[in-house]
């Protein structure tokens, strides 16, 4: 979710119209950059601005990933892997535009993450057509 800053459910930045974007997405892949100096917080600044917009988007799938890794050396990438993986609760990837790490393997979530969720909805779908009732 590049770009996205606090405030922008209240129309900061590109604000609700990016936000509104975003609840097409059926997976979302929330990248930190992992140059800042506090990672846990600038991912919980994404996820209040997620939950403040409403429309469910801070219950969709998300796949969290420190980026700029190629920046650290190996002890500050694995303090900023563990405070974001803290504050996300879950397995946090490691990535690098520059050399490529981790590119393959959170491609490869993604597209599993995504297929998984177009097909619950699917299925969610033939569920409600099933039962009656009315939809677009």
């Amino acid at each position: 979710i590049p770009g996205l800053i606090e405030g922008a459910h209240e129309g900061a930045g590109l604000g609700d119209r990016f936000l509104g974007h975003v609840e097409r997405c059926a997976v979302l892949l929330h990248l930190v950059d992992s140059t800042q100096e506090d990672v846990a917080e600038a991912y919980k600044v994404v996820r209040r601005e997620l939950k403040a917009y409403g429309a469910g988007l801070d219950k969709k799938k998300e796949i969290v990933a420190l980026n700029k890794c190629d920046a650290l050396d190996p002890e500050t990438r694995s303090a900023q892997q563990e405070k974001l993986s803290k504050a996300c609760r879950k397995k946090v990837h490691l990535l690098s535009g520059v050399s490529g790490e981790g590119r393959d393997q959170v491609v490869q979530l993604l597209a599993k993450a995504v297929v998984a969720a177009r097909e619950q909805s699917d299925q969610e779908e033939e569920f409600e057509a099933a039962d009656g009732a009315w939809m677009p």
